[in-house]
């Protein structure tokens, strides 16, 4: 596609995009340092996806199947796609080299069952990168549930909540969620510019992005090799061969000072933990999330959570998102400490199986 075809609603700016090298405690500029404004209107940097690539999709879903590959296996070659292959590559490029995030609505969740609304989930996700485990058994098929769990429960996964979350991020380049039904309140997506974040702080108190500029203690979550610590570090605020790059302050960092020899937090870091959480509630933006929307972001730039969230009694109308964590080696520029903390690997434990479970029943698996 050329450019003079993009239009005035389209989500690609990598092609306009304006990076500059970025250094410590200096302004970063970059493609995904966007405000809440620029996002509010959702239609302006969302795709809608067509029958012709419903009809794509249906194609390379048989294809797979025809061909017997297995859903843990599935890549680009086993999963064909002509027009919208194209698409999903710019949405790569989004991702990587503009603003970060993209959203694909539309996906014919009720045309599919559920083997095919997985094998059509993972099949897109390998135009953008490498499926990794999500959690200690393996799964590269997430399910966003809620099961009961405790958030701030020590050894707890946000996921299998309804409690709203810290900002974060996921541990890998890119996280993929397809909704498949929303809830009968709440539960929008929240994102924020990470590089927005850090030139604000930056701003208004650049000692304290300077703290943040420093190493943390993470949890492990109890998900760890037996050679592992329960805990790694890393930075907040990182930069790379003049890339910006963020990680989130979420419950990992919040649970860390009770594990074995991480030290709590000093006033410097108390104080940066606020006037952080304080500056992205002003960067957010709230973003609606109905059945067949896919939200894609950039890990490395960007923030998420969501709202908390009254759910349907019934089961078969509870609030039911697919994710994928994907891996980009080719993507940006991260360190080695961040790389050997977990960002980018997923959960990789030793001897542990790719799985991907079909519902949130089989997650036990």
């Amino acid at each position: 596609m050329s450019l003079g075809q993009f239009s005035a609603s389209d989500f690609r700016t990598f092609h306009r995009a304006e990076r500059r090298p970025a250094r410590l405690l200096e302004p970063v500029m970059d493609p995904a340092g966007w405000d809440a404004a620029a996002l509010a209107d959702v239609s302006s940097w969302s795709y809608r996806i067509s029958p012709q690539d419903i009809d794509e999709l249906c194609e390379a879903i048989a294809t797979v199947r025809r061909n017997g590959v297995d859903i843990v296996d599935i890549g680009q070659r086993d999963f064909p796609l002509q027009a919208f292959g194209d698409l999903m590559r710019d949405v790569r490029r989004e991702l990587a080299d503009g603003r970060g995030v993209v959203m694909l609505r539309g996906f014919p969740v009720d045309r599919f069952d559920r083997e095919e609304r997985a094998i059509a989930f993972l099949g897109l996700g390998s135009y953008i990168g490498k499926p990794v485990s999500q959690n200690g058994k393996g799964h590269i098929l997430g399910h966003v549930k809620d099961l009961g769990a405790d958030y701030w429960e020590p050894n707890s996964r946000g996921y299998m909540s309804r409690a709203e979350l810290l900002f974060h991020v996921d541990p890998t380049e890119y996280v993929g969620l397809l909704c498949l039904r929303s809830s009968k309140h709440g539960g929008e997506s929240r994102i924020a510019s990470s590089v927005t974040v850090y030139n604000r702080m930056l701003a208004q108190r650049p000692d304290l992005a300077k703290v943040l500029a420093e190493d943390w203690y993470f949890s492990r979550t109890g998900e760890k090799n037996p050679d592992e610590l329960p805990w790694f570090k890393q930075p907040i605020f990182s930069f790379t061969d003049g890339y910006f790059s963020a990680g989130g302050i979420g419950a990992g960092v919040e649970k860390a000072p009770a594990l074995p020899d991480v030290p709590p937090w000093t006033e410097a870091q108390k104080e940066a933990v606020k006037v952080y959480r304080e500056v992205i509630q002003d960067c957010a933006v709230d973003i609606p999330f109905e059945p067949g929307d896919i939200q894609f972001l950039n890990n490395h730039v960007m923030l998420h959570t969501r709202r908390e969230y009254e759910d349907w009694p019934e089961d078969d109308r509870k609030r039911h998102l697919l994710r994928l964590w994907l891996y980009d080696p080719t993507g940006r520029p991260i360190s080695d400490v961040k790389r050997q903390g977990r960002t980018g690997q997923g959960v990789a434990l030793k001897g542990v199986k790719l799985k991907a479970p079909l519902d949130v029943h089989s997650m036990a698996d």
